[in-house]
């Protein structure tokens, strides 16, 4: 080996010699990990969990109950739960009979000739309140007259053994039929569907024409709105003597025309 490569050799073995002490200089003054965390994180985890909690207080007292118009400075909540509109026997029955009815009677309530009959001025809609109670409570089948025309189907039951409808819905619907299209019928409200119903709700079989205006109840009074209390209470009369004059005749054109067609 010559001196030359010798030197080189030497400085070569100095210099790692150097690196090597620079390494072990950096280990020493390294810093060692610690355990624990650091105080700063934790902070802020408790500082964004206050917020949040300070926040969702602020909406739920603040917030108007999220009512639309709630958004003023000067809201003030009220304690007592605001009143939901209640919606009328007719506004009921129009959305049962658009659902269940219409298909057979139509939107108008003319029915669908020789098929299914009017409720238009028809006196089976705007007679007796029981006969219509228990065509929807039961059901009816076999030959019926309506304006005059004969119809022979069946009509199915909106109680128990049917839709199983609750009161307020049969008499929601009966008092739509009897007030739309013209007609000025009286109210059947929910206090007297529900006594038809406790009355009707056992029988299983439907009714025929025949058999609708037999042992009918008196008619329930209904007061008028145009007049005052004693012009009510003659009319009430007068109305309950020509619904018994007029259910008697009626029966009696349902025999005879029954007589007829045997």
């Amino acid at each position: 080996m010559t001196q030359e490569n010798k030197d080189l050799n030497d400085s070569n073995e100095l210099h790692d010699d150097a690196i090597q002490e620079i390494h072990e200089n950096l280990i020493k003054n390294k810093e060692l990990p610690k355990e624990g965390f650091s105080f700063l994180p934790i902070a802020l985890i408790f500082l964004f969990a206050g917020v949040c909690f300070w926040g969702g207080i602020h909406i739920v007292t603040k917030g108007g109950e999220f009512r639309w118009d709630g958004y003023h400075p000067d809201f003030v909540a009220k304690d007592e739960a605001l009143a939901i509109p209640e919606k009328s026997l007719f506004e009921i029955g129009e959305k049962v009979f658009l659902a269940q009815c219409a298909q057979c009677h139509q939107n108008d309530g003319l029915g669908v000739a020789g098929v299914y009959p009017p409720l238009v001025e028809s006196d089976w809609v705007l007679g007796h309140q029981e006969v219509l109670a228990r065509i929807l409570i039961n059901g009816m089948n076999g030959k019926v007259i309506v304006l005059g025309k004969t119809y022979n189907g069946n009509m199915p039951a909106f109680g128990p053994s049917g839709l199983n409808l609750k009161p307020k819905q049969i008499a929601g619907v009966l008092t739509y039929i009897r007030q739309e299209w013209g007609n000025a019928g009286s109210e059947i409200t929910e206090e007297t569907m529900k006594n038809y119903m406790a009355m009707y709700n056992a029988r299983t079989s439907p009714w025929t024409s025949e058999e609708l205006y037999v042992d009918l109840s008196p008619e329930p009074e209904t007061p008028s709105l145009e007049s005052d209390s004693e012009t009510s209470d003659e009319n009430n009369i007068l109305d309950t003597h020509g619904d018994d004059h007029h259910s008697d005749s009626k029966h009696s054109s349902l025999n005879v025309s029954h007589k007829e067609q045997t």
